[in-house]
């Protein structure tokens, strides 16, 4: 493959669209980013705003280092408390605009299945709508030329107390649904269902005092949780030289897609 200025000027456009969990929203100030001009221990220092990091931010770095010849737009359409319901409206919305994907990560289903057992029915999303939206996205993302479907990390602590459990044995209906929609349209499926549950099971101590752990509040990702997700991530973008097939297809006609 050449490795000239033609090379360097091509590029991939990259989106997500789900959940918090691919939002990952963080709060930011200025003066604590540079490392060598960091405020004292004990300052008090305002929240600028916020800015999306987690998983997304650092799958985006990831690429750019692995193919610094290549640039990457990275769109991230993640939405904190977003139900597929709302998730299928971003993305008709998007579509409406004429955007165009190279690769799409999509997932949604935790907040179907946690809005009903929070008790907030009219925000709740059953199977049936669920799989409706899902197919509909998919549908909607059809020029897209890698979609990968995500299924949802699992609820933590995973069995306990109860409700846990049955969280979870109700989202995993959802993620095998999104398996089969995945099948039907002809995209990827990224499970990450099981790494998470193993993971979990080796990290919690007998006590249950679990001060390393996926979750910081059963729903949303610690930095390890993150991580563990990251590579999931990225283990599938290698299996399938993802980026590598992207790279060395041609470039797709958009005027006439």
């Amino acid at each position: 493959m050449p490795t000239g200025a033609s090379q360097r000027h091509r590029t991939l456009t990259v989106g997500f669209f789900g959940t918090s969990i691919m939002e990952h929203l963080e709060a930011f100030n200025a003066g604590m980013v540079n490392q060598g001009d960091l405020p004292a221990v004990g300052s008090t220092v305002t929240v600028e705003g916020w800015r999306r990091r987690g998983w997304v931010h650092r799958l985006a770095l990831s690429l750019r280092a692995a193919w610094p010849h290549v640039g990457f737009e990275i769109r991230n359409h993640g939405q904190g408390g977003a139900t597929s319901r709302d998730i299928a409206g971003i993305v008709e919305r998007d579509q409406a605009t004429g955007a165009d994907y190279d690769l799409v990560f999509l997932g949604c289903g935790i907040n179907d299945v946690w809005r009903r057992f929070q008790n907030r029915l009219s925000e709740a999303v059953d199977l049936d709508e669920y799989t409706q939206h899902l197919e509909g996205m998919l549908g909607g993302l059809g020029s897209t030329r890698t979609t990968i479907v995500m299924s949802e990390t699992p609820f933590g602590p995973l069995e306990s107390p109860g409700v846990v459990a049955a969280m979870n044995a109700e989202l995993a209906r959802y993620n095998k649904a999104a398996r089969a929609a995945a099948a039907a349209h002809g995209a990827l499926f990224l499970d990450v269902w099981a790494p998470f549950t193993a993971a979990a099971r080796h990290l919690a101590p007998a006590d249950g005092d679990n001060p390393v752990g996926l979750w910081s509040d059963g729903v949303h990702l610690t930095e390890l949780g993150d991580t563990l997700l990251l590579q999931q991530v990225e283990r599938l973008l290698a299996e399938h030289r993802i980026i590598d097939r992207l790279l060395d297809s041609p470039l797709p006609d958009r005027g006439s897609a």
